[in-house]
């Protein structure tokens, strides 16, 4: 039954965002971290459970690359998005823009590593030997980027000094797979990434070697407007906490390979900003856009 009480009928007369004549529509960003045909589909297995339970309508997008999140989340008038660590930061300094669920792994909220990988047989042994590779990112716009900023203790101009190249791929497997086959020296990529890669492809656990890990660090953090009314944040809040207890919920979370959600807040961020004092990075001036 959907939990739909007065005080939220009134508000959607007031919400200033989207709406249908079946509710509120909130548009929600995601940031291209996979093959984008299956963020699609999985999420719209979230978007039909949150219909069901609130009448919310949720309409998920996805941008072309990381920065694009930020820089369009107003242009483009969304409501909120599912934001990496350093995109989540980012968007909280520049946009204002508030930390609102967590997605859960296990008993707790997700989390993530930045890996420095290279190949087994590369015969680097330090991270000063990678002077003079190419090195592949998955965007400037991630911590990926960032880690290797701080690893290296270079500031933003120093990256094309010390590679030979470096370019962007906007995607976690295929950084992976140039390290697998070559074409890049040296990626940065986050943990649950290449542990799904090795657990499937011998070509992968056979020939990767982390060189470097950062320590954990919040994923996938759902951020909203500071704006959007209360009494939606609380049926959305309520639908997301609860999601484990309907077999909808429970299907869209398989889909994400989430085990449910639990509320944010801006202390989520604090390593994030800690790690980017750490590396001298004002994130107010930082040039994300590649």
């Amino acid at each position: 039954m959907k939990r739909l009480s007065a005080v939220f009928f009134i508000t959607l007369f007031l919400f200033a965002g989207r709406a249908s004549a079946q509710g509120p529509v909130l548009l929600i960003g995601l940031i291209p971290e996979q093959n984008i045909f299956h963020q699609v589909e999985n999420n719209k297995l979230l978007a039909k459970y949150i219909k069901e339970k609130t009448g919310i309508k949720v309409q998920f997008t996805i941008l072309s690359r990381y920065g694009d999140i930020v820089d369009r989340f107003a242009s483009r008038h969304m409501d909120g998005a599912f934001f990496g660590a350093f995109t989540g930061y980012l968007a909280s300094a520049k946009l204002g823009i508030k930390p609102f669920m967590r997605p859960l792994a296990g008993r707790k909220p997700l989390v993530s590593r930045s890996l420095i990988i290279i190949r087994k047989d590369s015969g680097i042994d330090n991270l000063r030997q990678l002077r003079g590779r190419k090195a592949v990112f998955v965007d400037k716009a991630s911590m990926g980027f960032i880690y290797m900023l701080y690893k290296l203790h270079l500031r933003e101009n120093g990256m094309g000094r010390f590679f030979k190249s470096y370019y962007f791929s906007g995607n976690h497997k295929f950084s992976i797979y140039d390290v697998v086959d070559g074409r890049a020296g040296v990626a940065v990529v986050k943990d649950r990434f290449l542990d799904k890669l090795q657990a499937m492809d011998p070509l992968v656990s056979g020939n990767i070697k982390i060189m470097s890990s950062s320590v954990e660090l919040p994923d996938e953090i759902l951020c909203l407007r500071s704006d959007i009314p209360p009494a939606i944040k609380a049926e959305l809040k309520f639908a997301l906490e609860e999601i484990g207890q309907y077999p909808s919920g429970r299907k869209a979370l398989a889909a994400l390979g989430y085990s449910g959600f639990t509320q944010a807040g801006p202390s989520d961020l604090a390593p994030v900003g800690k790690l980017l004092h750490e590396a001298g990075i004002n994130i107010r001036t930082y040039k994300y856009s590649r």
